[in-house]
């Protein structure tokens, strides 16, 4: 979570959420990786169009192919969460 406010506080959007992108290390350490759909938005940018990602993961505005924001990136971690604890 604390990595995904940094990106969004930086106005970037990672687009592909998924397990096989959060390493866990020793000491429980959390990185994100695999930022190859991920988009710097410029301050004037407040949507984006282009859909990427993975399905499984992907938010309702993707799928529809409607204009997201970073909150497509909460989306995915919610499902990734639900998957871990169900």
């Amino acid at each position: 979570v604390r990595a995904l406010h940094y990106l969004h506080s930086n106005r970037i959007i990672h687009r592909d959420m998924k397990p096989q992108n959060i390493l866990i290390g020793s000491g429980s350490i959390v990185k994100l990786c695999d930022f190859g759909f991920a988009r710097a938005m410029s301050t004037n940018t407040v949507v984006l169009r282009s859909i990427k990602g993975t399905p499984l993961y992907m938010a309702p505005e993707l799928v529809r192919e409607q204009p997201y924001n970073h909150t497509v990136d909460l989306w995915s971690l919610g499902v990734i969460l639900y998957a871990k604890y169900l």
